[in-house]
C-alpha cells in the first residue's frame, strides 16, 4: 500500500473509532508510521484529509452502490429491499463492503452511520456531500418508480415526486432505526416497512 493509502486508510479507521472531531492530526501521522513532512507532502490540512476520506470510503461507495443497484435485475420491490440492504453493508454485497478498507475487517455499518451525522454537523463539506447523496437517492427512487407505473405495478393517481419521497422517507428510516435500535434485525425492520410500503404503491386491482 502506498504512503497516501495507508494515510488515508488509517485516518478512516481512527474516524470510526473516535469521531471526526476527536482524532488530531498528530495521531494520524503516528498511527500512519511517517513524519509530519510525509503527512504534508500529500495533505494540506486535516480537512483536505478529511474531505479525502470522505470522498474515498463513504460517498463513492453509497454512489457507486445506487449504481449497482440500477442495473440489478428484479422487480421493483426487490430493487428498493437490496437498496436498504446494500446501503447499509448487508452482506448481498460482500466483495464491496470487506474491501471498502483495503487490509482490515468489515466495517461497522451502524459506527459508520453515526459518524455521518456527526459530520453533517460540523463540517459543512460533509453535509454537502450528504445532501448530494441523498439527492442521488431520490433520483434513484423516482426511477423505480417509474418503472413500476411502465409495468402496470404502481399506482398513477399520486405523483411520481410525492411516491418518491414516501419511498425516500421509508428507506431512510430503516436505517435510522437499524441504528438506533441494533436489537432489531435489519432484515426484519426492512421487511416489514417495504411490504407496507409497497401495499401503499402498488397499483389496485
Amino acid at each position: 500500500m502506498d504512503t497516501k493509502s495507508r494515510i488515508l486508510e488509517t485516518a478512516f479507521k481512527l474516524f470510526l473509532e473516535k469521531g471526526f472531531a476527536g482524532v488530531s492530526l498528530n495521531e494520524v501521522i503516528k498511527a500512519s508510521d511517517i513524519t509530519t513532512g510525509g503527512f504534508y507532502y500529500h495533505f494540506d490540512s486535516k480537512d483536505t484529509l478529511l474531505v479525502a476520506v470522505i470522498e474515498k470510503y463513504i460517498f463513492n461507495y453509497f454512489n457507486s452502490t445506487i449504481d449497482q443497484i440500477r442495473h440489478f435485475e428484479g422487480t421493483p420491490k426487490e430493487k428498493l429491499k437490496s437498496a436498504t440492504l446494500l446501503l447499509v453493508g448487508d452482506d448481498l454485497n460482500s466483495e464491496q463492503t470487506t474491501k471498502l478498507v483495503e487490509s482490515s475487517a468489515k466495517i461497522d455499518y451502524r459506527v459508520l452511520n453515526l459518524l455521518l451525522l456527526e459530520g453533517v454537523q460540523k463540517y459543512d463539506i460533509i453535509r454537502d456531500h450528504y445532501t448530494e447523496f441523498y439527492y442521488n437517492l431520490f433520483e434513484f427512487n423516482k426511477d423505480v418508480i417509474r418503472e413500476g407505473v411502465t409495468q402496470g405495478m404502481i399506482r398513477t393517481d399520486i405523483d411520481i415526486n410525492e411516491l418518491a419521497l414516501h419511498t425516500q422517507t421509508v428507506l431512510v428510516g430503516t436505517i435510522v432505526i437499524w441504528v438506533v435500535m441494533p436489537t432489531i434485525p435489519l432484515k426484519e425492520i426492512m421487511e416489514s416497512n417495504i411490504n407496507q410500503l409497497w401495499d401503499y404503491l402498488k397499483k389496485k386491482v
